[in-house]
Formats: C-alpha cells, sequence, structure tokens
C-alpha cells in the first residue's frame, strides 16, 4: 500500500495574518507600498489621498502578465531573494539593494482598506496592454475554513492608465509602472494625520540630504489644499518662508543638512577595505581626518558609513526653525538598510544603539539621544541585517548587527564625544555659537590641538589631515602656549613634518628667552619698586623728626618730592604702571631681538615670520599706550596686573573718564549699563582698554559722531556687550568673516586691531562679532564673555 502525502493546507485566515495583523500601523504600510515602488527602480512615485481611496502610483518597471500570476500573487515569495529581479519590476543599473525582502509587503494595503485595483505595465513590453487586477480583502475574512488559493480575483486589460485628475501630467508621460488603488478605507486620513506621515516619509527615504535625492515622493491632498494656501499667505504676511511641515501638499522634502554642517560639529565614518576612516568637521572645517584598522570583521562587506551631527544650541534653534519641531521629537540616529529607514531605530523614546543609558552613567561627559542626530547605513546583501517581520520592532538580533551597536557607539559617538566635551563642552558660550570665532582664541586652538594630538597618539592611527586653521601655534604671550606645543609635537611626529618640528623648536627656543627677559624684568621693577618705597618711608620718617634733624630732613624732602608728589596721585596705581611698563618695553626689545636673529646672514624673510614679530610688537605697544591713559585720568584702583572686581563697572569708568576725554571733540560716547547685578571676574585692566581703544579708533576711522556701549546680562553667569556706531560700516567688498583676521584690512590701516581684540578677548572666555541684526547705518558688534565670576 502507498504512503500517503502530507502537505499543508492554507486558510484564507493568512491574508489577516500577513495584512493587517502583521502590519499594525497605516503609516508602516504606506511606507512599504513606497518601498516597493522604490524597489521597481522609479525615480517618482505618487501618493493620493482621495474621497475614501488612496492612490500609489509609481513609474517603475512595472510587471508582465507573468510576473502578477508567478511572482506577484505568489504569497512570500520574493524575486529579491534568488536575483531574479531581471524581469520583476527591475531595478534600475544603479540602484544595487533592495528595502525589501519578504515578499509580504504587498499585503500591507489590507491595513488600509478592503480593496485593492492594480495596474501594471512593464518596462520589457512593446504592447500597450496595462494588466488589472482587483482584490476584494473582505472575502478572505468570510469562511477560515476556505482556501486561500479558492478566493477570485478579477482579471482585466486595458490600454492607458486610469489616475485621478489631479495626476493627470504624471498619467501623459508614464509609458511603464504600477498603480495601486485602495479604497473602502479602513480610516480617514485628515491634516494632522497627512502630516505625521510627510513628516516621517521625509525620514523614510533620506533625511540628509544625500545619495538617494533621485527617488522622489509627492504627496496630492486635494481636500487640504485651501489650507495649505492659507498657511503660505500666513507666512508671506510675516515675511517668512512657510514650515515645510506645515504644508500637506507636494513634495516630501529631504531635510538638506547643509544647515547644519555650517553650524554644529558632525563626524562621518566609512568602513572599506579593513579600514575605518573618520573625518571630524566643525562649523564647515575639517579638524581632522584619520584611518586605522577595521576590528568589525563582520561588518566589513556592509558599505557601513555613519554621520552623527552634534546639536548644541544654536544647531537646535537652526534645526527648529527649519523642521519645526524640536530635533528630540524628530529622533536621533536612524538606521538605513539598504537606504530605507529600520524602524523604530532612532525615533523619539527608542534607545536602541543605548546612548540615553550610557548617557546616564556620566551625564556631564557624554553625549545621549537629545544632543545629537544623525544616520547609520547599510548595505544588506543576504541576511546579516534582517528586518524583524513585525516591520517596526528593528533588526533580529544577530552577531553582525551586535558588531553594528559596538561600532556605532565606540567608533562614532565616543569619538565625536572625545572631541565635543573636552573643546566645546568646557566653553559654555560654545552653546551659542554658530562659527568658529571662539575656537580661533588662543585657548580655543589649544583645545584642538589636544583633543587631536590625544587621538592620533594611538599607534595604529594615521592621520590623513588636519586643520591648519584651528591646529596652529598659538601666540607666544598665551598661557596656553607651552601645553599647545606639546600638542603640535604630537600631530608633527605622527606625519614625521620635520619642517614643522623645526618651526616649533624654533618658537619654543623664542619663547624661553622671552620668559626669560620677562622674569628679569620683573625683577628688576620689583627692586625698583621696594627701593622707591623705602625711599619714600625716609621721607616720611626724617620729615617726623624734623626737630631733631632739620637739615637731613630738607635734604631728604628733595630727594623725595617727586615721589611725595606721586603719592597724592595714587602711589601703587602709578607704581604698578610703571612696574608694567618696564615688562612690556623689555618684551618689546626681546621681540626685536628675535627678529634680528631671524634676519642674520639672510637676504629675505619670510613674510609669516616678519609680520607675527610686527604684531608682538604692536601688541605689546598698544599696552604701553593704555598704561599713558592711565597713568593720569584712572579713578579706580590697580594694584597688580590682574585685578577682580565688577567688570561692568570698570567699563563705564573707562569709557566716561578715559575714552571720552581722550577721543575726538566730533566723536561722541554713550554707554549703558543695564547688567544691574553687576559681573565680577579676574581680568587685565590693559586688555580692556585694548578693546575699548581698538573700536573706537575704528570708528573713528568710519567717520561715526556716535558710538553707544550697551552692557546686558548674558544667561545667569555671563555679559554681553554691544558697541554700536554710525559711521560708513564695512568698506565695500570687505569679508565679514576675516575682519578678525591678522592682517586682514580694507584701509590704510595695519590689520591687526580686530585681531588683537579678538586674541585679548579669548584669553578671558570672550568672544567678538559682528552683530548680523543690525540694520541701521554703521557698524554693530557683539561681545560676549562668560568667564567664571568671583565672589
Amino acid at each position: 500500500m502507498k504512503a500517503p502525502k502530507f502537505h499543508f493546507d492554507v486558510s484564507t485566515g493568512l491574508k489577516r495574518v500577513l495584512g493587517r495583523e502583521l502590519i499594525t500601523d497605516a503609516e508602516v504600510a504606506i511606507f512599504e507600498l513606497v518601498k516597493n515602488s522604490f524597489d521597481a527602480g522609479a525615480d517618482v512615485v505618487h501618493l493620493f489621498f482621495g474621497d475614501d481611496k488612496i492612490v500609489v502610483a509609481d513609474n517603475g518597471s512595472g510587471m508582465s502578465l507573468s510576473d502578477l500570476r508567478e511572482k506577484w500573487l505568489f504569497v512570500a515569495y520574493s524575486a529579491k531573494h534568488d536575483n531574479s529581479s531581471s524581469d520583476y519590476r527591475n531595478i534600475m543599473a544603479d540602484r544595487a539593494h533592495f528595502a525589501g525582502s519578504k515578499g509580504i509587503g504587498r499585503f500591507s494595503s489590507d491595513r488600509l482598506g478592503e480593496r485593492l485595483a492594480l495596474q501594471t505595465r512593464s518596462e520589457h513590453t512593446k504592447s500597450p496592454r496595462i494588466e488589472k487586477l482587483e482584490i476584494d480583502w473582505s472575502l478572505f475574512e468570510k469562511n477560515d475554513r476556505e482556501h486561500f488559493e479558492n478566493i477570485p480575483i478579477k482579471h482585466a486589460i486595458s490600454t492607458q492608465f486610469d489616475l485621478p485628475n489631479e495626476l493627470e501630467k504624471f498619467r501623459l508621460a508614464l509609458t511603464h509602472g504600477t498603480v495601486i488603488e485602495i479604497s473602502d478605507l479602513r480610516a480617514s486620513w485628515g491634516r494632522n494625520r497627512l502630516k505625521s506621515l510627510k513628516a516621517n516619509l521625509a525620514k523614510l527615504i533620506n533625511p540628509f540630504g544625500a545619495e538617494v535625492d533621485r527617488f522622489n515622493i509627492l504627496i496630492t491632498a486635494p481636500s487640504e489644499e485651501a489650507q495649505d494656501e492659507r498657511v503660505r499667505n500666513t507666512a508671506r504676511e510675516k515675511n517668512e518662508d512657510p514650515v515645510a511641515r506645515d504644508i500637506v501638499n507636494g513634495k516630501v522634502g529631504n531635510f538638506i543638512f547643509a544647515d547644519l554642517q555650517e553650524k554644529t560639529t558632525f563626524i562621518k565614518v566609512t568602513i572599506k577595505s579593513h579600514k575605518i576612516t573618520t573625518e571630524l568637521v566643525d562649523r564647515g572645517e575639517v579638524v581632522y581626518k584619520i584611518r586605522e584598522p577595521n576590528p568589525y570583521d563582520k561588518l566589513e562587506n556592509s558599505e557601513f558609513r555613519c554621520e552623527i551631527f552634534y546639536l548644541n544650541h544654536s544647531a537646535k534653534t537652526t534645526f527648529a526653525r527649519r523642521v519645526g519641531l524640536p530635533s528630540v521629537q524628530f529622533g536621533s540616529v536612524f538606521l538605513f538598510r539598504n537606504d530605507f529607514r529600520v524602524f523604530p531605530i532612532g525615533e523619539d523614546g527608542d534607545d536602541w544603539f543605548g546612548f540615553a543609558r550610557r548617557k546616564q552613567q556620566g551625564y556631564a561627559r557624554h553625549l545621549g539621544t537629545r544632543e545629537v542626530i544623525g544616520r547609520v547605513d547599510v548595505v544588506d546583501t543576504g541576511n546579516s541585517f534582517q528586518e524583524a517581520s513585525s516591520r517596526n520592532q528593528g533588526l533580529i538580533e544577530t552577531p553582525t548587527v551586535e558588531q553594528l551597536r559596538e561600532c556605532v557607539m565606540k567608533s562614532c559617538l565616543q569619538r565625536l564625544e572625545k572631541y565635543v566635551v573636552p573643546v566645546s563642552w568646557v566653553d559654555k558660550a560654545e552653546a551659542d555659537s554658530d562659527d568658529l570665532s571662539r575656537l580661533l582664541t588662543d585657548p580655543g586652538k589649544a583645545r584642538v590641538s589636544a583633543a587631536v594630538a590625544n587621538l592620533v597618539s594611538n599607534n595604529d592611527v594615521e592621520l590623513l589631515t588636519y586643520s591648519k586653521k584651528l591646529i596652529n601655534l598659538v601666540n607666544e604671550r598665551s598661557s596656553d602656549f607651552e601645553s599647545s606645543i606639546a600638542s603640535l609635537r604630537t600631530i608633527a611626529s605622527k606625519l614625521d613634518d620635520r619642517k614643522y618640528l623645526t618651526k616649533l623648536d624654533l618658537a619654543e627656543k623664542r619663547f624661553k628667552e622671552l620668559k626669560k627677559s620677562e622674569a628679569e624684568a620683573r625683577e628688576t621693577a620689583e627692586r625698583e619698586r621696594a627701593a622707591t618705597l623705602e625711599a619714600i618711608e625716609r621721607a616720611q620718617h626724617a620729615e617726623k623728626q624734623a626737630t631733631e634733624a632739620q637739615a637731613e630732613a630738607a635734604i631728604e624732602r628733595r630727594r623725595a618730592h617727586f615721589l611725595t608728589e606721586v603719592i597724592d596721585l595714587d602711589i601703587s596705581t602709578i607704581l604698578n604702571l610703571h612696574h608694567q611698563v618696564t615688562i612690556y618695553s623689555v618684551d618689546i626689545h626681546q621681540q626685536i631681538e628675535n627678529l634680528i636673529q631671524d634676519a642674520a646672514g639672510k637676504k629675505t624673510l619670510p613674510r609669516e615670520t616678519f609680520i607675527k614679530s610686527i604684531e608682538q610688537v604692536a601688541f605689546l605697544n598698544r599696552k604701553i599706550q593704555a598704561i599713558t591713559r592711565f597713568a593720569t585720568k584712572a579713578n579706580f584702583q590697580l594694584d597688580s596686573e590682574r585685578i577682580t572686581t565688577d567688570l561692568t563697572g570698570f567699563l563705564v569708568d573707562y569709557v566716561e573718564n578715559i575714552s571720552r576725554v581722550s577721543s575726538s571733540a566730533r566723536m561722541h560716547l554713550e554707554i549703558e549699563n543695564l547688567h544691574e547685578g553687576g559681573y565680577v571676574i579676574r581680568f587685565n585692566p590693559i586688555d580692556i582698554s585694548i578693546v575699548v581703544d581698538n573700536l573706537v579708533s575704528n570708528a573713528k576711522r568710519a567717520r561715526a559722531s556716535l558710538v553707544k556701549f550697551c552692557i546686558e546680562p548674558l544667561g545667569k553667569s555671563g555679559m554681553l556687550l554691544r558697541v554700536t556706531d554710525n559711521g560708513r560700516g564695512l568698506a565695500k567688498g570687505a569679508n565679514p568673516r576675516k575682519i578678525f583676521d591678522m592682517g586682514y584690512t580694507t584701509t590704510h590701516g595695519s590689520g591687526l586691531g580686530l585681531y588683537h581684540v579678538r586674541q585679548v578677548l579669548g584669553e578671558m572666555g570672550g568672544t567678538i562679532e559682528l552683530d548680523d541684526e543690525y540694520d541701521k547705518k554703521g557698524t554693530s558688534f557683539v561681545i560676549k564673555i562668560a568667564g567664571k565670576r568671583q565672589k
């Protein structure tokens, strides 16, 4: 007797399992249909939302009758698995990977509505014939004991695509592709729901605006056109552009990250040829690019690439204005498999990569999901990155997926973190800065150099390039000079840059000579101070003892007469100013000596060497000029090079008692102090005089008749000084980004004034920048100081 054969029977209930029960979200259902269009090689897909129907129409490769019978109607069959897609919705030559692969995405329409009508024409057919199928999903639900294959599906033929009138232009251009119409909808699609769909579709394809922009999604919802126009009109009345998120109809815009690239710090990581390449960019400037061995063997052929952006306060503001919602609601780091989003990774509240858990372990030293946004891309040619069947549960755990998480955490997030925390977080004002102004100061450049030096000290790391703008010698007068030299030596040694190492040796030699001269000058000045005070004491003592030694007292009075007058002018202040003049004059002498040594035996001298030396001399000379102003006009006490006092009060005193008196008669100076609580910090008064004097001098050259200083609070622990004049403004052709660079000038000046201002402010933890919002005649500068307050 022949043994019976056994096989599975398939119930009509399978439709429910693969449809509504598997695809639990209507947006995910639409995503699945869009993915099918992408996989078919379409460059455009239209989503139409009409009265009780949704139409998904694409210009992909389409299907033939045999494709429909043998593949589309073959449940759970996917031509993508066996690479037989050459005649099944054939992909374009340059689209090598698929977004879906399970062969069940076609059932997603069941989540959206009860009826499906499909129209398709293959790009390989020469016939005008269009194949049409009509499916009533409700027929599969009448009796679960009914066999799946027994439910009838209507087939028809047409010679032209049937599309809504609103898509007529697309229909006329459509020679091949697929149109799916879903009717008897299970839920309505109101404005808020459509806006949410549009926002999530933008994240689905490529919110970073790079490689797959050739794939376009367009939404047409006639019922929302009137409201869209009202939104545009409201924006026009405010002289603003409408936020894309508030408009339903039109192209689903990829969020272009170019704006963010110019305003914040981001890292790019790729894996190729057994190497990991990392590039870190800070506000448009490539800080470094390195290459190292790839320890993630399972990711070698995944075409791994990652971009993560650090969102400081300025970047978050830009993001919210551009996208229409806070970055935290947009999401964090998304995962893309074959160019399509893997849900829900990166969504608000999702911590698939573990960033948030790690943030809790060290809030002040770790980046979390609220501070970063980005994308991770992998290509899956097998099943290494397989999505869970529920379509919104991420990836199935595999050893490859485990390595993916580790790579993103250690080689991407933590690498970005090792720059942001020591470079940006130590300077609170960086949170509001959308340019490099704070990092172009000597303390800023020293921090960047240290961060890169720590990175490349690893023998396995190959330094490919670095920013000459941010990683460079700081000024010899900077307190960060010595630490910066050590960092630069590490970087130059890594590159085996003998020429730069020699340059560092010379800079270090000059620095040591300068320090030695300063020490000798201080010693000399202290001896003179002590001798002067001793003479004063002798004179005072002699005067008191006049009755016992009148002749001796008379002689001592004659010797100390000048000194007695000095006492009346505040001896401690004058002696301290004399002390500083001695030090600065010795510094000038040493700079001149260095320049003579550099020029010895040479017919020519590099311009950079000459300019740098002259700049040092000019800066020291400005300090001496400032001291001469203090000597006769200051009405505040100066008992050391650096004082601890209320900076706002100091500024008011300086402008009213020194700048106003010494400025031109035709130029009026005003100062307003709105910082009622005061701002007590430790600073060098000479530095403040350099800032004020240079800005007043620039206003005078611009023929201003009025210069206004306005002091305001900056956050809880800072000060903002706005300096505005009514002069001619920046010269025609001047580059606003370069006016603080050494030697840059559009007048007959030296080009050192604003450079010195930025340097001294940098030492104080401050910055200066043009006020971009100032729209009146003249120039306006904004100075921000966020140094640690003194109690």
